[in-house]
């Protein structure tokens, strides 16, 4: 077990209630024992530490505390996390991330350190964070005294590092540019396939990617405000744009339109736009025209501007607005075809991040022959390119799926 890994998973029932605030996971460890777990609550309300100080109670005097951020020491709309942590007797503080806020970053170690706290972060922090860890034998426990058990230990530190990394990366962009972070999920077939084109024109929806791909696209939706998909997707998909095969919340529901103004059918017959939990968000819905048949299912706002980018940087303005760190967008081959071509034409790239799927299993392909040979498609739908601009950052292998990262 490391406890910052639990931290983590905790800070994912944070994602859309805490914002504008980070989501952020706190536990509290006395003798090896997790005794008291907390994660941030609406703002205004209590900070993952002081959860978790409550949470274990006269237990916390002499215990250590893993953090996902640096704990905050300034005042706010809440009373700061350093004080309470000082406050309730801990001995140790481990945090993975950095605060990016000025207010925040590097001023908070400081002062715990003068109350005699010792303090512990970034990749160091996720290393000593494993359980049963004993930092005077070499950092492995009583029993690791060899390098490969050193070096093991080293790695699963630094793995958890990278998972907090990543899932702070929007946060960090949003309070150094006040913006969300815009996060692209596309999948492909080996041959550059979307999907299939039905003889009307419609889009024929192709399963690509295996459970492994999915279960990490879900943990991207649990990580993200909102997710966003295009009208066509809509149309062809019908998707229910939840979280199943991850931990965490649903993002908000949005859908941009463009021009298609959806029918009453339609409105009946599409799930993102069934009748809201009391509670629930109503769906985002972003059209260059009016949407009568969506009164009461959808909040609508209508873009007006001459060209797609100036349409979708009002949109990313909005959701900018609404305090949302990152949106993840799930387009079909239109969408995506706009973003791509107008982002070669636009002085700001209109997405941040490009997580693209390939599949390497022949029965995508043989799928997808199968709906032609039957008459039901006509032919593939290809992805798009990618502009010139765009550059490959990382690579990964989840069974038959390769993804391979692209930022602008």
């Amino acid at each position: 077990m490391n406890f910052l890994q639990t931290a983590l998973e905790l800070s994912f029932g944070s994602v859309g209630i805490s914002r504008p605030n980070p989501a952020v996971g706190a536990v509290v460890v006395k003798d090896g024992i997790i005794v008291g777990r907390g994660r941030t609550q609406r703002p205004g309300s209590a900070h993952a530490e002081v959860m978790a100080l409550r949470d274990a109670g006269e237990l916390a005097r002499g215990a250590a505390i893993y953090v996902t951020l640096e704990p905050c020491c300034h005042y706010g709309r809440t009373p700061p996390c350093t004080k309470a942590i000082i406050d309730a007797g801990i001995a140790e503080v481990y945090f993975a991330h950095a605060d990016p806020n000025p207010l925040v970053r590097g001023k908070s170690r400081k002062i715990l350190e003068e109350a005699g706290i010792a303090v512990y972060e970034g990749e160091d922090a996720c290393i000593r964070a494993i359980a049963n860890a004993s930092w005077e034998d070499g950092g492995c426990g009583a029993d690791c005294h060899v390098l490969v058990e050193e070096d093991a230990c080293e790695n699963d530190g630094h793995a958890v590092f990278c998972e907090i990394e990543r899932f702070f990366e929007a946060y960090d962009y949003f309070v150094r540019n006040k913006r969300i972070f815009v996060e692209i999920k596309s999948a492909v077939s080996q041959d550059g396939f979307m999907g299939g084109v039905a003889a009307d024109g419609r889009h024929l929806p192709l399963k690509i990617t295996g459970q492994g791909a999915n279960c990490w696209n879900h943990e991207l939706r649990a990580m993200s405000d909102a997710v966003l998909v295009g009208a066509g997707t809509l149309l062809a998909d019908n998707p229910s744009l939840n979280v199943r095969y991850a931990q965490g919340n649903s993002p908000v529901k949005a859908v941009w339109a463009g021009h298609h103004e959806f029918t009453k059918a339609e409105v009946e017959s599409l799930r993102v736009f069934a009748p809201c939990a009391e509670g629930a968000f109503l769906p985002i819905v972003f059209s260059c025209v009016a949407q009568p048949h969506l009164d009461g299912r959808a909040e609508i706002l209508e873009l007006r501007r001459e060209s797609f980018a100036e349409n979708w940087r009002m949109m990313v303005d909005d959701l900018s607005a609404r305090g949302m760190h990152r949106l993840m967008v799930e387009p079909g081959a239109g969408l995506a075809r706009e973003l791509f071509s107008s982002s070669l034409d636009s002085k700001m790239p209109l997405w941040n991040r490009l997580d693209l799927w390939r599949s390497t299993d022949p029965s995508v392909e043989a799928s997808l022959e199968r709906l032609i040979d039957s008459g039901t498609a006509k032919c593939g739908l290809e992805f798009p390119g990618l502009p010139s601009s765009a550059v490959a950052k990382e690579s990964a292998i989840i069974g038959p799926d390769v993804l391979t990262v692209y930022c602008p």
